[in-house]
């Protein structure tokens, strides 16, 4: 199957890869110092970096095949006996030694640090060509699962997808943070109107009031409704009913 040719070619392609990124990066390169505004029109540096990229990326390559062979002998149920395993060290070793000598020991001694294009164009070089490598991957897994296909042949594409999504991931991710991305800023909450108030408020006081206003609904007003007013109910007023007021009953004229 293609899948399997490409996991026993990934050194190969790591190193025709390689080859291929310098060119590019090189290319890239002279057109962007073309421009007056280049941010690597003075870096003296940006091709030493490019080349140590290219190590480095060789490096992640051979090294994820090592690691793809060695997932796929332990997905596969450890068939085989020690000879997946000792297929597999070698180049995980060599392709891990190169990376950490460039990156620790070599790239320290550059301007890496500040003049980063370089590590741009590498990270972008390892997505996409992980992001590739995981698809035909992903790709083969499900074919060979619907198709019924025995899961020890089935088990490489499993590994090729989780190796690819890593070495994927890792890149993208640091790739990002040297591009200067932010995460999403979430928009603010809603503002609802409040519960207990507005025109005219819920619970108490308005125009016109629940227990007061014109008229009051329980006392007071015009005129009051028990008691006191224009007449009075019962008792004093104009004229008074019980007694006194003009005649008096039983005083003048009796």
């Amino acid at each position: 199957m293609i899948e399997d040719a490409l996991l026993r070619e990934l050194p190969a392609i790591g190193t025709i890869g390689a080859i291929l990124f310098v060119g590019a990066a090189y290319f890239l390169l002279t057109l962007d110092r073309q421009r007056a505004n280049s941010v690597s029109k003075d870096d003296t540096q940006a091709g030493l970096k490019v080349v140590l990229f290219g190590i480095v990326l060789a490096g992640v390559v051979m090294a994820a095949g090592g690691a793809q062979s060695l997932l796929a002998y332990v997905f596969a149920g450890f068939k085989g006996g020690s000879g997946p395993i000792k297929v597999a060290i070698p180049p995980i070793v060599i392709g891990a030694l190169a990376v950490i000598i460039v990156v620790k020991a070599v790239l320290p001694r550059t301007n890496a640090a500040t003049q980063r294009q370089p590590e741009r164009f590498l990270l972008g070089a390892l997505a996409i060509m992980f992001a590739v490598l995981g698809m035909i991957s992903l790709n083969g897994f499900l074919t060979g699962l619907f198709t019924d296909v025995p899961w020890a042949a089935n088990a490489g594409n499993v590994a090729g997808t989780v190796v690819a999504a890593a070495v994927l991931f890792f890149s993208l991710s640091r790739f990002g943070a040297v591009s200067g991305w932010t995460a999403p800023v979430a928009p603010p909450p809603m503002q609802h109107p409040p519960q207990g108030g507005g025109y005219p408020p819920q619970g108490g006081g308005g125009y016109p009031p629940q227990g007061g206003g014109y008229p009051p609904q329980g006392g007071g007003g015009y005129p009051p409704q028990g008691g006191g007013g224009y007449p009075p109910q019962g008792g004093g007023g104009y004229p008074p009913q019980g007694g006194g007021g003009y005649p008096p009953q039983g005083g003048y004229g009796r």
